[in-house]
């Protein structure tokens, strides 16, 4: 371990009903052994208030400049903080985390409305520039929001510095009621366009996407007719090969179960009507 290096605090929020203990550990290891001092600051969410009131915990602990958090199920590259201190010194950056190397303006819209979504475990702040806090209210894209209000402290990325370990009991995969996801979405959207400008033109994109997913999540739960609903309004704003195929799923399941209930109380129907008869037999 070099010590010419700053040393950096590791926010680990941990919840025994999401993620195994053993996949902590392999976490905090991880940490431990980077190439440069860490403070590795594990805030144990007991009461399930979720993971950005336990890392709002941990940046309130935290006694270096530099910031890191690391997901409890997830681990690091040996040299992954190295890397990314060696960059934001280059560019004066306040934020580093793991994505190609775009502009700003770039970043903005692929983190609000494209294709980078796993961030949060390779995600650097130099506490002198940034302030920001995660939004307590959301139980989604917490973590986004941070990323996105942070990035005007400058940005800059690093390849290949954490490994995603995704398990049955992950707060991710488990996240899938879509009422909880619709009410997240929204207010999600509602604070980035007000805090973050730059994100006002693409709100149509994300509305697209989100009511898609949310037929999606209705659909996986038997729920056609509303992930009808959801499909459509999805594909109102606009035209999308994915809410077309979910309106088609959706439309063949619905169909497939009306036709079944249909069958079900007709074949009722028909053995109430042969107990009746053979009543009546009885009784002659």
């Amino acid at each position: 371990m070099s010590h010419s290096e700053p040393a950096v605090s590791v926010v680990i929020p941990f919840s025994p009903a999401y993620t195994p203990p053993e996949m902590l550990a392999d976490a905090k290891r991880s940490a431990a052994e980077q190439s440069v001092p860490t403070e590795i600051i594990v805030v144990n969410d007991r009461e399930q208030r979720g993971p950005a009131v336990a890392r709002n915990a941990g940046l309130e602990r935290a006694e270096n400049r530099y910031v890191a958090f690391l997901d409890a199920d997830d681990i690091w590259a040996g040299d992954k903080l190295s890397r990314q201190l060696s960059r934001m010194r280059t560019t004066g950056a306040g934020l580093c985390l793991d994505a190609p190397r775009m502009t700003r303006d770039d970043f903005v819209y692929e983190l609000f409305v494209g294709g980078l979504n796993e961030i949060m475990s390779s995600i650097v702040v130099d506490t002198e520039q940034v302030d920001t806090r995660f939004e307590e209210r959301l139980e989604r894209w917490e973590d986004h929001l941070f990323a996105l209000e942070a990035s005007s402290a400058g940005v800059c990325f690093t390849r290949e510095t954490f490994d995603v370990r995704y398990h049955e009991t992950s707060l991710s995969t488990t996240m899938d009621d879509p009422s909880i996801y619709l009410r997240n979405g929204k207010l999600y959207v509602s604070l980035v366009s007000d805090r973050i400008p730059e994100t006002r033109p693409f709100v149509y994109i994300f509305y697209k996407h989100m009511y898609f997913l949310t037929g999606f999540y209705h659909h996986q739960r038997g729920d056609y007719r509303r992930a009808l609903t959801y499909f459509w309004r999805s594909l109102q704003i606009g035209v999308s090969p994915y809410p077309i195929a979910g309106i088609f799923g959706s439309s063949l399941f619905l169909s497939g179960s009306v036709a079944f209930d249909t069958l079900r109380k007709a074949s009722k129907q028909v053995r109430q009507t042969d107990r009746s008869d053979a009543s009546g037999e009885t009784r002659d």
